[in-house]
């Protein structure tokens, strides 16, 4: 598989994976994703909404880009989570938004993975030599 079928699964995997998880976090679920303190994932509507709204971002990323435009896309979409990592690191209820619920150590290493995987399969994506599995 070259590069940038990997980058394109990967950006239909994340997207329909941040939609399930914006869905579910509306859907009634104490032990995985709630506004409950000990949920596995605090969320609040805001925050399904933003799932939703970026994992249809990495879907527009996956279907509509080609080439080096959808190698850019996936730096662009991991260092957006880089980014979110970050703030949310620093605060946890992201200014007040996620006052009810807080970014927890399972967001964080969630957006780790989103910002290093998407960095890392669009630079790769970028040369023009396919990923071989060693």
């Amino acid at each position: 598989m070259d590069n940038l079928r990997l980058g394109r699964w990967w950006m239909l995997f994340a997207g329909i994976a941040l939609i399930g998880a914006g869905i579910i976090g509306f859907v009634p679920n104490n032990p995985i994703a709630s506004e409950d303190p000990s949920a596995l994932f605090r969320v609040n509507a805001l925050h399904n909404v933003v799932h939703i709204a970026t994992g249809a971002v990495a879907l527009g990323i996956g279907y509509l880009l080609q080439g080096s435009a959808l190698a850019n896309g996936m730096i662009w979409f991991g260092l957006l989570y880089a980014a979110v990592l970050i703030v949310t690191i620093i605060d946890p209820a992201l200014f007040g938004l996620f006052e009810n619920a807080p970014v927890n150590a399972a967001d964080h290493v969630l957006h780790a993975a989103l910002a290093i995987v998407s960095v890392g399969l669009g630079w790769m994506a970028r040369s023009e030599s396919p990923a071989r599995a060693m």
